[in-house]
């Protein structure tokens, strides 16, 4: 079932390196796709574990490389990944629309 979800997405990371004016990172241009199941969350996650409490969006992906610097291109959408945690052999990617 979860196969048959993924879909191929453009994806871009944080350049903590390059800082902006406000001193926050900046976004590099698309560097790559990533094949990702994404499913949007209609109730607050875990809201007691700040890691968690903005996730909007749960994912999962075999890719084990994502960490918290990915930015998923969804759609019309930009997700920034929050937390990742490995669920057996998917990895569980959190993440809020910025």
């Amino acid at each position: 079932m979860i196969a048959a979800n993924m879909r191929s997405y453009s994806y871009s990371c944080l350049d903590v390196e390059d800082i902006d004016d406000y001193g926050q990172p900046t976004e590099a241009s698309a560097e790559g796709t990533i094949k990702m199941a994404i499913y949007l969350t209609n109730q607050n996650i875990d809201t007691a574990n700040s890691l968690y409490s903005d996730a909007q969006y749960v994912g999962l992906t075999l890719n084990s490389a994502i960490d918290d610097t990915y930015i998923i291109n969804y759609g019309d959408e930009k997700l920034k990944v929050l937390y990742t945690t490995p669920s057996g052999k998917y990895f569980q990617v959190f993440m809020s629309r910025i």
